[in-house]
C-alpha cells in the first residue's frame, strides 16, 4: 500500500478549468455526449474541503487575453489547482496557460508548460520519447493530399494530431485498406482541420499507468484494458468505451488493475512509464498508454500529463489498488505542487 502525508496546515486554494461553455472538445465522435468538466471539477472542490483547505472555483473563457486577465484573481492563492485543458479549437491554450501562471511565479500543480506543450502535439512527443529511447510504434504525419507518401505498414490507427480522452476514435480509425485509410485521413482534416498521425496498430494486450511525483515519482499499480468484443471489431479504447455507457465498446472493455502480469512485464512496463513520464518532463501526474507489439515488446503508445482525475474516471482504479482515496491523492498533488 503507498502512503502519503495528508497536509494539515490551511490553504487558499483555486481551481482553474474551462469554461464548460468553451471546452477543449465537442462531440465529434459520432454524437457521443460531451464529457462535462464538472464532473471533475465538483469533486475535487468537495476533496480540497475535505481536507481543511479554503476552494474556490475559477471558470476561464476565451479569448487567451482575456483568461490571462482572469488569473489576476490568484495573487492571494497559495495553490492553483490547474485543471485547465484548452478552448475549443485552441488547443495551443492549455499550455499558454500553464505559462502565464508560471510568468506570475504561481505554485500550480500539474505539469510544467513545456511538458504540455510537447503533449498537444502526438507527433512532437513521438519524436521526444524516439530520441529519448523511450519505444513507440512507426507512425508519419499525413493529409490528404499526401496519402501517397505512406511508410507505415497497414494495419494502422489514424488519429487527430492534437485531440486526447479518444476524441475522435472510433473502429473506424483502425484501417487495413489504402480506401479506409484515405477517408480517414480526409474526415480528420474536415473535422479537426489538421493532419492525422498515423501509427502503426499494435496487436498485443494494452496497459495504462498512473505516474505520480516530481523527483522521484512512483507508479501507482499498472492496470491491463481488457477487449471482449466481437471478432471483427478491432481492440481500441475508443471515445465512446470511456463515456457511453449503453455503447457495445464500452460494455465489451473492461479496466483490470492491478494488471494480471507476472513480475518481469510489471517491472518492464513501470520502467518504460517513468522513462516516458520523464522523457517529456511531466511534473505532478501524468498517465501512460501501452501496448505490446506482436513480439510481445510493450511500447509507449500515448501520454497525457494532467490526465484527468475524475474520481469516477481512469484514475478510479489504481487508486483503489494502491489502497490511496481520492482525498489523500489530491492531498499529495497539492503537496507535489507547493515543493
Amino acid at each position: 500500500m503507498l502512503c502519503y502525508c495528508v497536509c494539515r496546515v490551511r490553504m487558499r486554494v483555486v481551481v482553474v478549468y474551462s469554461d464548460p461553455q468553451f471546452g477543449s472538445h465537442d462531440s465529434l465522435a459520432e454524437g457521443a455526449p460531451v464529457v462535462d468538466v464538472l464532473d471533475s471539477v465538483l469533486p475535487l472542490e468537495r476533496a480540497i474541503r475535505e481536507l481543511g483547505h479554503d476552494c474556490t472555483l475559477l471558470a476561464l473563457a476565451p479569448p487567451l487575453e482575456m483568461a490571462r486577465g482572469q488569473l489576476n484573481q490568484l495573487n492571494a492563492a497559495d495553490v492553483v489547482f490547474n485543471l485547465f485543458e484548452g478552448f475549443q479549437g485552441c488547443p495551443e491554450s492549455e499550455a499558454a496557460i500553464a505559462s502565464a501562471l508560471e510568468e506570475m511565479g504561481l505554485c500550480f500543480t500539474g505539469s510544467p508548460s513545456a511538458a504540455l506543450r510537447l503533449g498537444e502535439n502526438k507527433a512532437v512527443a513521438k519524436d521526444v520519447l524516439r530520441w529519448s529511447g523511450v519505444p513507440t510504434p512507426d507512425w508519419q504525419l499525413l493529409s490528404p493530399h499526401g496519402l501517397m507518401d505512406l511508410r507505415v505498414k497497414l494495419p494502422c490507427i489514424v488519429k487527430p494530431l492534437a485531440e486526447h480522452g479518444s476524441y475522435g476514435l472510433t473502429e473506424k480509425n483502425v484501417v487495413e485498406a489504402p480506401e479506409a485509410l484515405r477517408e480517414q485521413v480526409e474526415f480528420v482534416h474536415q473535422s479537426y482541420g489538421c493532419p492525422s498521425i498515423v501509427e502503426e496498430f499494435l496487436p498485443g494486450r494494452e496497459f495504462r499507468a498512473l505516474v505520480v511525483g516530481d523527483g522521484h515519482p512512483r507508479v501507482l499499480p499498472v492496470e491491463e484494458i481488457v477487449y471482449r468484443l466481437p471478432a471483427h471489431r478491432p481492440r481500441l479504447l475508443t471515445y465512446r468505451a470511456k463515456w457511453v455507457p449503453d455503447d457495445e465498446y464500452y460494455v465489451g472493455t473492461e479496466e483490470r488493475c492491478p494488471a494480471d502480469v507476472g513480475d518481469d512485464l510489471n517491472e518492464e512496463l513501470t520502467r518504460l512509464a517513468l522513462r516516458a513520464f520523464a522523457a517529456l518532463g511531466c511534473r505532478g501526474y501524468a498517465s501512460v498508454d501501452m501496448r505490446q507489439n506482436r513480439d510481445g515488446r510493450p511500447m509507449v503508445i500515448d501520454i497525457n500529463p494532467n490526465t484527468d482525475i475524475n474520481p469516477a474516471g481512469s484514475t478510479r482504479h489504481p487508486l483503489q489498488a494502491a489502497g490511496l482515496d481520492y482525498a489523500a491523492f489530491i492531498s499529495e498533488l497539492l503537496r507535489l505542487a507547493q515543493a
